[in-house]
């Protein structure tokens, strides 16, 4: 596989990402007497993918997971349009799929029932090459407002991409989809996320969503993918599938089951921080290459004058993919970090799954619960640790994560 520098977090493409969790009615098994009603949200959902594809048949993609983050198979979908009704079930992926003509898309109703608490989420991706990391990171407001219209343009002729139907492999919660051709390069990326997932297990101990990789038949300029998954090519890159693929599992599984980023944005120091320092680690074990990148003094961020609060790190947008001038990018570097120093300074290895634990279960799970949370677990001051200056940075860092000349491990 090919490596490629890279800062995970900011691919050189453009997200378009639809998303929730709801949780739905415990209904008779039988019967199915409780109904949760999901037209709102499905209006809501066609208008977005509408105004992205100019398709006849827009897709309506459906993940449905009990309580567990498990697939919930068997939960019946009733969809209603004018031209009449069609009834289907989550499969054994909880999947489901239908297709809804784009003149009917404000004319729907749809219906969820189910025996059992679960939760639903939708999705539509896509991505365009815009650029190297720097390029993206300086956009400016303008340079922004440039990239929305780019990207408008670009997904309105884009072919939707759909891999229902695709052989497929899977194992620990992994799936992979592919073209017949492509088993090989399947069972790869397989053994290589499995590989992840007892980094991820062995320092986090968390709750994961599953896990969907697609192989593409070809790379297109631009493409529209609107079931879920991360879509990569069959010419994989030991970058992605070492770093990209394990930070998003992390993060999107964060987001989902133990933070609440929809209500409080500065809680990045988690998600992404926790993330980015999984990444590094399973990179220190199998592709050390991958941490050159961190050991460019030259970068700004290494400035010993400089000093970053890594509470005022928020969630990023197109406008402003830092989020915020105080830590910016830089906090792909600083927060691992913190993670790493907190660990060692409190002695206590099992202090990031007991820390996730108690989060998780709180009804509260702002940055400043976090806050308290672990403080009290480690013992130690947690809002000024989370205070770092650049030349602590620079002294400590390759401590955590050697450069690749003093680094062991395999590489790909």
């Amino acid at each position: 596989m090919e490596n490629k520098t890279r800062i995970t977090g900011l691919a050189v493409g453009m997200a378009l990402l639809v998303s929730s969790a709801v949780p739905l009615s415990a209904g008779d098994v039988q019967n199915y007497t409780d109904t949760t009603e999901l037209t709102e949200h499905l209006k809501g959902k066609l208008k977005s993918i509408s105004a992205l594809t100019k398709s006849d048949s827009l897709p309506v993609f459906y993940l449905f997971l009990d309580t567990f983050y498990n697939p919930a198979e068997g939960v019946k979908c009733v969809l209603e349009t004018r031209r009449g009704r069609e009834e289907k079930y989550s499969d054994k992926n909880g999947e489901v799929l239908f297709w809804v003509p784009r003149s009917q898309r404000s004319k729907v109703k749809f219906n969820a029932y189910c025996s059992q608490p679960v939760n639903h989420y939708s999705s539509a991706m896509g991505c365009v090459p815009i650029g190297d990391s720097t390029e993206v990171v300086n956009l400016g407001f303008f340079g922004s407002i440039r990239l929305i219209l780019k990207l408008m343009r670009e997904t309105r002729q884009a072919p939707l991409k759909m891999s229902y139907g695709m052989p497929e492999i899977e194992g620990e919660g992994i799936r992979v989809l592919y073209p017949e051709k492509y088993k090989s390069e399947a069972e790869v990326i397989l053994e290589h996320e499995k590989k992840c997932k007892a980094v991820i297990d062995s320092i986090l101990r968390m709750r994961l969503m599953p896990l969907k990789v697609v192989i593409e038949e070809e790379q297109a300029p631009f493409g529209l993918h609107f079931d879920g998954g991360w879509w990569t090519t069959a010419r994989m890159q030991s970058g992605f599938v070492l770093g990209t693929l394990p930070h998003e599992w992390v993060e999107t599984s964060l987001g989902v089951i133990y933070l609440d980023v929809t209500s409080d944005y500065s809680t990045r120091w988690i998600g992404d921080g926790l993330a980015n320092y999984t990444m590094f680690e399973i990179e220190k074990r199998y592709h050390p290459i991958g941490l050159s990148y961190l050991h460019n003094e030259e970068w700004s961020g290494y400035d010993p004058e400089k000093t970053y609060d890594l509470k005022t790190w928020k969630g990023g947008d197109v406008t402003d993919l830092g989020g915020g001038r105080s830590v910016g990018m830089f906090g792909y570097l600083i927060a691992p970090y913190f993670w790493a120093k907190v660990v060692e300074k409190s002695g206590n290895p099992q202090l990031i799954p007991q820390f996730l634990e108690e989060l998780r279960a709180s009804e509260n799970k702002s940055s400043d619960t976090a806050i308290a949370i672990l403080s009290r677990l480690s013992g130690l001051d947690i809002a000024s640790e989370l205070v770092i200056t650049g030349s602590e940075l620079r002294e400590n860092f390759g401590r955590y994560w050697p450069s690749p000349d003093t680094a062991t491990g395999s590489d790909e």
